[in-house]
């Protein structure tokens, strides 16, 4: 059976289809290599990392400690946010305590104020390229700008596969056999989750 689709609506999907497919072309490399590095992570991760630890004095000026004090508060959130970008917002803060977790793509950081040595502790830990590019994929600990990409990327590959599904009506011959080669495909994922699949 042949399906009737007019030609202007096939030339604005075949102009869809391409400049999409375009658009997303280094995002599904991206999401293709990041799939292989999320599917095997013992290929690419190396020995257990030791975190990075630093010792630090609290500046002259901000003792005595005041965590009451706004304009304390406010003093050391300048300090918190110059020397490791960290937000006094997100704090825990106890009697002789402040303590801190910063986490984004493949890397995590702490800082504990110790109010009553006047210290900071700070332990870093950088887990590597591939584990960056691995928590872009899955959007983990990157913020809402980078939701949004992931979100408009699933639109797009949304777009780009039912403009070619709809490129291919009229040409019954390789609409038959793409149909064939998606049953195909489809049911083979079908039988590895049902058969292989813990």
């Amino acid at each position: 059976m042949k399906f009737k689709v007019s030609k202007s609506s096939l030339s604005y999907a075949r102009i869809i289809h391409v400049y999409v497919s375009m658009a997303l072309l280094l995002l599904m490399l991206f999401f293709a290599v990041t799939g292989i590095t999320l599917n095997h992570p013992n290929w690419f991760s190396g020995a257990d990392q030791e975190p990075l630890r630093e010792q630090v004095a609290i500046p002259s000026y901000l003792l005595p400690v005041d965590t009451q004090d706004p304009q304390w508060r406010l003093a050391a959130g300048h300090w918190l946010k110059s020397e490791w970008a960290m937000d006094i917002a997100s704090a825990d803060i106890d009697e002789d305590e402040i303590s801190l977790v910063s986490k984004g793509p493949g890397t995590y950081r702490s800082v504990t104020l110790d109010l009553l040595d006047a210290k900071a502790y700070v332990e870093s830990l950088d887990y590597g390229v591939v584990a960056v590019l691995n928590d872009l994929h899955k959007g983990r600990n990157t913020g809402i700008a980078w939701a949004w990409i992931l979100d408009l990327s699933a639109v797009l590959i949304i777009l780009f596969s039912l403009t070619g599904a709809y490129l291919l009506l009229p040409q019954t011959k390789r609409l038959k056999k793409s149909l064939l080669y998606m049953l195909l495909v489809s049911s083979s994922c079908g039988v590895v989750y049902f058969y292989f699949v813990p």
